[in-house]
């Protein structure tokens, strides 16, 4: 469409496009797919799902699989400030022109086929990827598994990080079900690989069904944690055992499940690249520092009890004796918010509740009600401008920190306000 010229008003046109933003389903991606001959886009393709943990495995497998003299695609969402976040080749974002070309493609050959966004973001990555002469290409999952549009691609690994209950309203609150929707991503004969112990048993009862080579924590491989290192020890006949590995700022479960594919895939691993690649990984918005006019803390996506779990742990090790911890929150009301504070009620001195500008976010007033219900020290803020605000007149007569937290786009909102 000549009239679009830039990245900005593709993404405005593709906001538009679809009636609905999430629909779940893959024959409108496939039949553009096809159109297109997007399937066969490196030799070794990794899909990863899971309800958390997926990002951070991904940004490990780039960076080990980049340490290794090899190519890397990697395409993740949401992303947080720049659209051009969302692929990666060989650790860079890629230019606006290299997105343009791909969506003036995806145009061209879709006809009258409506795409969602990310259907379209998606098959935007893989024409990327398809031009890119990649080693290794690397596809997050965005919601789910069977029905989401990355797995219109074979892969010759599909990890799942963990399964909790998230995004309810499409993949419902049975965990056994949304296990089988994860587990959606298996193959026939592809090495298959779950890392979390024991339940949903829908995963291991899917990878039998299609003929995956399954691999679970527990069984197939095992962590130690020691005072200032860890080890992981394969339980699979040729798998190797690695002591002396640095400790992530992320779960170690997500770099366990990582090592785990990588030997499944038969890659020769070694410890010094898997400690690199661990101090290496990087995205935006895990425990990240920032420092804004005298209030310092950390933004984290954490939105869903998981996460928050991970968060109240990490947060622990970061006490200053005397400081007070505020938390700013801002939520989609769609989550359970409630299992979050559950998580972290004790973590924080007080809260100070946004508003984000999307209709699916919870009005800061709600978040107020439900966090004076626990009697919990408690401020309706509304807008960064004021939370930072009053984070400064307390950061000026005594030690702070301040986590952000609550949604990716809370965090987003948050580096708009002070990168401003």
């Amino acid at each position: 469409m000549s009239q679009l010229t830039t990245l900005d008003q593709w993404l405005s046109y593709l906001e538009g496009m679809h009636p609905t933003e999430i629909d779940l389903g893959l024959d409108r991606i496939q039949q553009v797919a096809d159109r297109l001959e997007l399937y066969s886009i490196a030799p070794e393709v990794i899909t990863v799902a899971g309800t958390n943990g997926k990002g951070t495995s991904c940004a490990f497998l780039e960076a080990y699989s980049t340490k290794q003299g090899k190519s890397v695609g990697l395409y993740t969402s949401p992303h947080l400030i720049r659209f051009n976040e969302r692929v990666r080749i060989d650790l860079e974002d890629l230019q606006d022109k290299v997105f343009i070309d791909a969506f003036e493609a995806i145009e061209e050959a879709r006809g009258s086929i409506s795409l969602t966004y990310f259907e379209y973001s998606t098959l935007a990555a893989l024409w990327i990827f398809k031009q890119s002469a990649l080693d290794v290409v690397i596809l997050e999952v965005g919601l789910g598994g069977r029905l989401d549009a990355v797995n219109i691609i074979d892969p010759d690994l599909a990890l799942v990080t963990s399964i909790s209950v998230d995004h309810e309203a499409w993949l419902g609150s049975d965990i056994e079900k949304i296990g089988r929707e994860k587990a959606g991503i298996f193959r026939a004969n592809v090495p298959a690989v779950y890392g979390a112990a024991g339940q949903p048993d829908s995963i291991g009862r899917y990878a039998d069904e299609v003929g995956a080579n399954f691999f679970q924590a527990g069984s197939a491989y095992a962590t130690e944690y020691h005072e200032d290192t860890w080890s992981w020890d394969g339980l699979i006949e040729d798998w190797s055992t690695f002591d002396g590995l640095v400790y992530p700022s992320f779960p170690v479960q997500n770099i366990a499940t990582c090592i785990a594919g990588l030997s499944a895939l038969g890659w020769t691993l070694d410890r010094d690249a898997l400690n690199w690649a661990i101090e290496n990984a990087y995205i935006r918005g895990r425990m990240e520092p920032f420092d804004h006019q005298g209030v310092s803390g950390w933004l984290d996506v954490a939105h869903n009890p998981d996460a928050a779990a991970h968060l109240a742990t990490q947060l622990g090790k970061k006490n200053v004796q005397g400081a007070q911890r505020i938390a700013i929150l801002g939520c989609m009301a769609d989550k359970d918010i409630e299992g979050v504070i559950d998580e972290l009620e004790s973590s924080f001195d007080q809260w100070l509740c946004i508003n984000l500008p999307l209709d699916r976010a919870i009005d800061s007033g709600e978040l107020v009600n439900q966090l004076t219900q626990r009697k919990l020290d408690t401020v309706d803020c509304k807008d960064f401008e004021t939370a930072f605000k009053h984070c400064r007149s307390i950061a000026q007569v005594q030690d702070l920190q301040v986590v952000v937290l609550g949604s990716f786009f809370t965090v987003a909102e948050a580096i708009l306000y002070y990168e401003r």
